[in-house]
């Protein structure tokens, strides 16, 4: 998996992907997810969720695995160099886009009657 990064675009939404590309006029990235802020109004706590920037339900099948890849246009987004993401939110990406493998446990037989002979 290449580096994953955030920029702000445009609009201010945090975005959150994987660079695949990086030109000077343009940033490619695969699989970019917004980054959703909310406070809880009780508390006042805030909670980071990131939702995807299109829902993979919404993709055929061979595209979602293969990971979408969205170009934005470098003149509007605004970068770090020197970002390093906390793993938490790596994690949180990783699980949206590249879920472990559900590992099917193995199942004991039960014997519920004695074989006659």
């Amino acid at each position: 998996m290449s580096k994953i990064n955030a920029f702000v675009d445009n609009v201010g939404r945090v975005i959150v992907g994987e660079v695949v590309a990086n030109t000077t006029k343009e940033l490619t990235i695969k699989e970019p997810a917004v980054v959703n802020v909310q406070v809880n109004q009780e508390n006042g706590q805030i909670s980071v969720q990131l939702l995807p920037f299109i829902f993979r339900e919404f993709v055929k099948q061979e595209s979602r695995d293969e990971g979408v890849e969205w170009t934005f246009t470098k003149n509007t987004l605004v970068t770090s160099q020197n970002l390093e993401l906390d793993d938490a939110i790596i994690n949180q990406y990783k699980s949206i886009f590249k879920p472990e493998p559900v590992k099917q446990a193995e199942t004991e037989t039960v014997k519920l009657f004695d074989d006659e002979d």
